[in-house]
């Protein structure tokens, strides 16, 4: 499928009825990739600010201007879209929709031969945040019927391709023009982190990928800026699979006490469900055999693909559940493809491949 670029504004549809998908790109500064997006969240999800604590506010602009300037420059922009000053009581940023939580599964395959290093992952979801029509009146669209895959060129600093679900601040995965892949993945702690709820100062779960999209260039420039970030939990505790252009990946984790992990790949293939790959960690039920089953088919060889097509949520049996998206990552290319589930009815099928490289 051939998708023109567009400016700022949602793009060209690419689902069904039942969801709709948009291309957004955006070029400029920081500060106009910042409006284009809040003015995108406003039409989308009804995207508005929204009070908070000065204190708190004032909190979130020095840590986003001293550890994140990317964001602190857009946020500018974001104010401006929603025709507000920089107010330390007012959250500009905050650009989502209902929150989401799902089970997915990724494959990091390093390079081997004449086969170049890819990420490749199945994001599936409940069927409930996905919705089948229009909602009823005065209710709000689900969760995850209207994602976004957006790409942003800003006038300096790195370009980046993202597929976000219901955030357009933050992103659910992606890739920047240095070959920095990021895909996160729920983790199963259910109630062992206690989500804030609410914007912290810091990095919740939909910013930490944009964040070192941003920032970041390698893998090993990735694990430090992670280790030196302040991170929180908003909805849903999650981990995440880094890979860079030269082979290096590694999954990110945090627990309780906020005790953080690394797992780095090894030689072959690193498989990533819905549990924590840490030591000592208790998996169970269908993630662990997903990651089992991942795991024995890569190993053997097979491609990582026809791996994935077997654990389809739809294929293994979890209930009320679609892979929606399926994406592959290749760093060496900087580049991006992914196809979207078309609809949930009897002989469901995807759409084309788009394909965006940086």
């Amino acid at each position: 499928m051939t998708v023109p670029e567009r400016p700022a504004g949602p793009g060209d549809r690419l689902g069904a009825p039942f969801v709709a998908v948009s291309r957004l790109v955006l070029r400029g500064t920081p500060e106009q990739i910042g409006y284009g997006l809040a003015r995108a969240a406003a039409g989308v999800y009804g995207s508005a600010p929204r009070p908070m604590p000065p204190v708190l506010g004032r909190a979130r602009r020095r840590w986003f201007a001293v550890n994140w300037p990317e964001h602190h420059e857009r946020s500018r922009g974001m104010a401006a879209a929603f025709g507000v000053d920089e107010d330390p009581s007012l959250c500009v940023d905050d650009l989502n929709g209902m929150p989401l939580a799902g089970g997915c599964s990724a494959v990091w395959r390093p390079p081997s031969g004449a086969e170049p290093a890819v990420i490749a992952r199945n994001f599936d979801i409940h069927e409930s945040v996905i919705g089948t029509g229009p909602p009823p009146a005065g209710r709000r669209l689900p969760a995850l019927a209207r994602p976004h895959v957006v790409e942003m060129h800003p006038d300096r600093g790195l370009s980046s391709v993202a597929i976000t679900g219901n955030n357009l601040s933050g992103c659910l995965e992606g890739i920047n023009e240095a070959g920095l892949a990021v895909v996160e993945l729920a983790d199963g702690q259910g109630g062992e982190l206690r989500p804030a709820g609410g914007p912290q100062a810091g990095l919740d779960e939909a910013q930490l990928p944009r964040f070192l999209l941003d920032r970041c260039r390698t893998a090993g420039e990735a694990r430090e800026a992670l280790h030196g970030a302040k991170h929180y939990t908003r909805y849903s505790t999650c981990h995440f699979l880094i890979a860079d252009a030269s082979g290096d990946a590694f999954v990110w984790e945090r627990e309780g006490d906020n005790v953080e992990h690394v797992v780095d790949a090894g030689a072959g293939p690193l498989v990533v469900t819905n549990h924590l790959l840490a030591p000592d960690a208790a998996p169970a039920g269908d993630s662990l055999a997903r990651l089992r089953h991942l795991a024995r088919r890569t190993r053997g060889g097979d491609g990582v693909h026809d791996a994935l097509d077997e654990v389809r949520a739809e294929e293994f049996g979890i209930p009320e559940a679609v892979t929606l998206w399926r994406s592959e990552y290749r760093m060496a290319e900087s580049s991006m493809t992914v196809r979207f589930l078309l609809g949930i009815e009897e002989g469901r099928r995807y759409s084309a491949p788009l394909t965006v490289t940086l």
